[in-house]
């Protein structure tokens, strides 16, 4: 038992669980997330906790095994540990209007729990390096992938007025502002007017598919736009 890492060692493995976890976490908590300080801090303690107990379960001051040979595998733990983050990651991933939200945050709960993971099991200078890696994706990087020109796809249904040409023209308006149509289906309704429906690729932003419902109302025949 002369090797036993006696708690107080063990203490400061946790202690600096607590500061890593709450570095990530306030840098989500700053931006309103709901995982945020309190949730990024406990998963990257209680992480280090579990390894802490899988990796020395069974050296207890004073506890003699009676020359039995004890197996350990501390990976057994660890990989639950794994597996119950990723539960509470899928909790903080929303989909909202056709869109995902919360990847970024479930990726910090797991990118944490693998932090605190390295601490319980005695590293120290990788999970704290891991942890400043970690900020500077969330901080600097940010800024970096807004300037990324991304696609996007948006759907803008026309309805119109049966008119000679309207499609072409409708087809012209939109190779005028460089949006590309990926797909196009016409519905009839009743009262002479038929709906267009147009899959544009655009940028993430869309302005320009933004802009082409002002202008698209402006065309005589077209009585209805809609940008879904």
């Amino acid at each position: 038992m002369n090797e036993y890492p006696y708690e107080a060692q063990l203490l400061l493995r946790l202690v600096l669980a607590v500061l890593c976890g709450s570095v990530l976490g306030y840098e989500r908590e700053r931006h309103g997330i709901s995982a945020g300080l309190r949730t990024n801090l406990l998963v990257c303690l209680g992480s280090a906790l579990m390894m802490v107990i899988s990796k020395y379960f069974y050296y207890l001051a004073g506890e003699d095994p009676g020359g039995i040979p004890v197996g350990l595998d501390p990976s057994r733990i660890g990989a639950q540990i794994v597996t119950g983050v990723g539960f509470l990651g899928a909790g903080v991933i929303i989909k909202d209007k056709g869109g995902i939200r919360g990847l970024t945050t479930a990726a910090t709960l797991w990118f944490n729990a693998g932090v605190g993971m390295a601490l319980g099991a005695g590293m120290i200078l990788i999970p704290v390096a891991c942890t400043v890696l970690g900020v500077v994706s969330l901080t600097i990087l940010k800024h970096l992938q807004r300037r990324i020109r991304r696609e996007a796809y948006r759907v803008l249904s026309v309805t119109c007025r049966e008119a000679r040409d309207c499609l072409d023209q409708l087809l012209a308006f939109f190779r005028s502002r460089d949006l590309s149509v990926e797909n196009l289906s016409l519905s009839k309704v009743k009262g002479g007017l038929s709906t267009y429906r147009f899959t544009l690729r655009c940028d993430w932003s869309c302005l320009e598919a933004v802009t082409c419902v002002r202008d698209l109302a402006g065309i005589g025949f077209v009585e209805k736009v809609k940008m879904g």
